[in-house]
């Protein structure tokens, strides 16, 4: 279950022209979609920021006599009024997830297609889904979803503000819980979620459990000392805390706009800044603002601090293999590997030209690792261009990790550019790039040999 990202949040809201609106002003972004749910029952806006999206949710619509949501939508408004309903963890196979969550003894529904229908547009999308029962899951609402349509048919939420002044991304969302070593279950031993940090606060009889799901942690909080009353309470779905590059400009923003603002000042993490958001218009969710400069992504930084301590070691979300191989930029592979066998004994194992990468390629092994010939057969190849500038010669590195996905979130929750993983060129491997500016200049490749 470590491929589970989180995908979405979803806020319950009586109101939703009201709700939307707020939003708005409070992200500083528009709506990427203003739509109805025909199976459900329910009308949704979403907002579409960098990691996630955001999902406003009311009853309403047509159809959707037959279906839960509005009931269940209904009794949580009534019992526990607007706030963080539920999180929709993402999974590249729903029926899959929902059979290996069974074995591990979460009832999960069955999963279901759904779709959704921008009012606006008229456009489509398309999911499946299978939502958890609360008993299985301590209380938080979590829902499993395939997406059926292509990502970009939700479109990013535009700027309605100075982007340094606009919420960038989701940080962290924050649960509450009076039994915190049943959440450490929960999320670690059947969801598979893993565990960055579990650290004790004792000055403010504090601990705090964080899990990462992609590149958004969730934050499970509770006392450091739980009670025996409290541990047959469930946890519950309390904030969000939203990533913007300027929190200055972000909390000026916010307070020209009427909102109840405190800060901005120093977070309890060295190198960050943050400002609470209070009021109705947070539409009953805690509401934090953070901001992260460099420093906040050194290694001192992520120390306890004070009379704080980790109750567990903490576990990278990846490790680093050995150098793979190097690449080297050359303009004929024959000459090149010649010369390479002349003068250092390397010769040629597999000669290549792998369909549609317009590149021939000669592998010439060196121990544990390999040297890459790579030859252009386009003058608009990056390869090509990257002759033309600076000559044949060193092209790039490849470093093996064990987990590639993992290793993609970690390195851009560290604020560091990172393509997205893809099919390398080479059989059974996939890479991803790491971008030049975050590396002094040195192009690193990922790779992750597959099993098989």
């Amino acid at each position: 279950m470590s491929d589970l990202r989180l995908d979405h949040i979803v806020i319950a809201v009586r109101d939703l022209d009201a709700a939307t609106d707020d939003y708005t002003a409070l992200l500083g972004r528009l709506p990427s979609w203003r739509g109805t749910h025909p199976s459900y029952g329910t009308r949704n806006v979403l907002f579409r920021i960098e990691n996630t999206y955001v999902e406003l949710l009311g009853v309403g619509g047509d159809g959707g006599s037959a279906s839960r949501w509005p009931r269940e939508l209904g009794n949580f408004l009534d019992e526990h009024g607007e706030g963080l309903f539920m999180l929709a963890l993402t999974t590249p196979g729903v029926d899959e997830t929902v059979r290996e969550l069974r074995a591990k003894g979460v009832e999960l529904h069955d999963a279901a297609d759904g779709e959704g229908f921008d009012e606006l547009t008229g456009e489509r999308r398309h999911w499946r889904n299978a939502p958890a029962p609360l008993r299985d899951t301590r209380g938080v609402r979590l829902l499993f979803i395939e997406h059926r349509s292509h990502a970009d048919a939700l479109p990013v939420a535009p700027f309605d503000a100075s982007e340094s002044s606009a919420v960038r991304r989701a940080d962290h969302v924050v649960v509450l819980s009076t039994d915190l070593e049943a959440s450490r279950r929960l999320w670690a031993g059947v969801l598979g979620a893993r565990l960055a940090l579990d650290r004790t606060f004792p000055d403010r009889n504090a601990r705090i459990l964080f899990f990462r799901l992609g590149d958004v942690t969730v934050e499970i909080s509770g006392g450091a000392v739980q009670t025996e009353e409290g541990l047959s309470r469930p946890d519950r779905l309390w904030g969000m805390a939203w990533g913007v590059d300027d929190a200055e400009a972000t909390c000026r923003r916010l307070a020209a706009a009427g909102f109840e603002v405190s800060g901005p000042r120093a977070g309890a993490k060295p190198g960050t800044r943050v400002a609470t958001v209070r009021g109705d218009r947070t539409h009953g969710l805690a509401t934090l603002l953070i901001e992260h400069a460099v420093e906040s992504f050194r290694p001192e930084a992520r120390k306890a601090q004070g009379s704080a301590f980790d109750n567990a070691a903490q576990r990278r979300a990846f490790t680093l293999g050995a150098l793979d191989h190097v690449v080297l930029s050359v303009s004929d592979v024959d000459a090149t590997s010649a010369k390479w066998a002349d003068l250092l004994g390397l010769r040629v194992s597999d000669d290549v030209t792998p369909e549609g990468t317009h590149m021939r390629l000669a592998k010439l092994p060196a121990g544990n690792a390999f040297v890459e010939l790579a030859q252009p057969l386009t003058e608009d190849h990056r390869i090509a261009k990257a002759i033309a500038e600076r000559g044949a010669g060193m092209f790039s590195i490849s470093l093996a990790v064990d987990d590639l996905a993992a290793a993609v979130s970690d390195l851009r929750v560290k604020g560091v550019p990172v393509s997205d993983p893809e099919p390398g060129v080479w059989p059974g491997t996939m890479i991803a790039r790491i971008n030049k500016s975050a590396a002094n200049g040195v192009s690193i490749q990922l790779i992750q040999r597959m099993a098989g």
